[in-house]
């Protein structure tokens, strides 16, 4: 049975993590700064009361901590694995945390970026995209054996260079989740009363609105550190631009210049086709529901 310890695995994405490889019958042990045995006796895995030894001894050793913890987690802890074994990690950023884990991991242990494109609240994997950075020379055994696992159970696997993924998540996540807190931080600052316009909106406005509500529910730790992506900021200082570009064409009456610049993003916009017919499908399904509830 493959041994497997998580650390932070008291927390969501952990707990999450250690749920989904002990019902794939690893061996799992979890630790967590918070010492929340309670934690573990509820997933019913071990609690790592000596961490040292339990790194010495697991097959693989999963980094669950926030993106400014995970170089120092793994200098204190790759050290201590053993040849053959995996270090993993499970960030939104990939560059960093794989300089720290090749700078410590000993030679002959093996090193595989990981980054589910999902939260702790979906209840499955079946679906989901999962993004593999492996590291060259140093994945052989590892990668293809944690891609055959979430590829069985129905996930998406898409192998990349830790660049190339810091370059992609820098429009898929830090740009969406700038774009969405800022909606949520301006309707603040304008006092809008959210839940009262609610009877006012039409469904695909609600639904865009929910999405602001979505993000805005989960941990502003997290969704800071993503915007700590180095590639992320020459997208928000052209995200901004733009912004105020389309701003200044709106406050001069400029009715072709604003529709120049949404035609032009439009003729960039492969797909849009598509695009509009999935968004009808969502917005059908959530006028059905939305009626059923009445």
């Amino acid at each position: 049975m493959t041994r497997m310890l998580i650390i932070g695995g008291t927390g969501e994405t952990g707990s999450w993590f250690a749920r989904y490889f002990k019902e794939r019958r690893f061996e799992v042990s979890v630790w967590g700064p918070s010492g929340k045995t309670e934690v573990a006796e509820r997933l019913g895995v071990k609690f790592a009361t000596d961490l040292s030894k339990e790194a010495s001894e697991s097959d693989a050793v999963l980094l669950s901590v926030p993106i400014k913890n995970t170089a120092n987690v793994a200098r204190e802890i790759a050290p201590l694995m053993r040849e053959g074994s995996l270090l993993m990690d499970v960030t939104s950023l990939k560059t960093e945390p794989m300089k720290a884990m090749l700078e410590y991991a000993p030679e002959g242990v093996e090193v595989l970026g990981t980054h589910p494109m999902f939260g702790p609240t979906m209840p499955d994997i079946a679906g989901q995209t999962v993004i593999l950075v492996p590291a060259e020379g140093r994945s052989e055994r590892w990668l293809p054996a944690m891609r055959k696992i979430f590829e069985e159970d129905g996930a998406e696997v898409e192998v990349l260079d830790a660049d190339k993924h810091d370059e992609i998540m820098a429009v898929v996540q830090a740009l969406t989740h700038f774009a969405y807190i800022s909606v949520g931080a301006t309707l603040k600052a304008l006092d809008f009363d959210v839940d009262h316009s609610r009877r006012f909106m039409s469904p695909v406005y609600e639904i865009m609105i929910d999405f602001v509500g979505r993000i805005l529910a989960q941990s502003p730790e997290l969704y800071a550190s993503i915007q700590e992506n180095p590639k992320a900021k020459r997208v928000r200082d052209t995200y901004i631009d733009e912004c105020l570009r389309l701003a200044k064409k709106s406050e001069c009456g400029d009715q072709e210049g604003f529709m120049e610049i949404m035609s032009e993003a439009a003729e960039h916009f492969q797909g849009r086709e598509d695009a509009l017919a999935r968004s009808d499908r969502l917005i059908n399904l959530w006028i059905g529901k939305r009626a059923e509830g009445r």
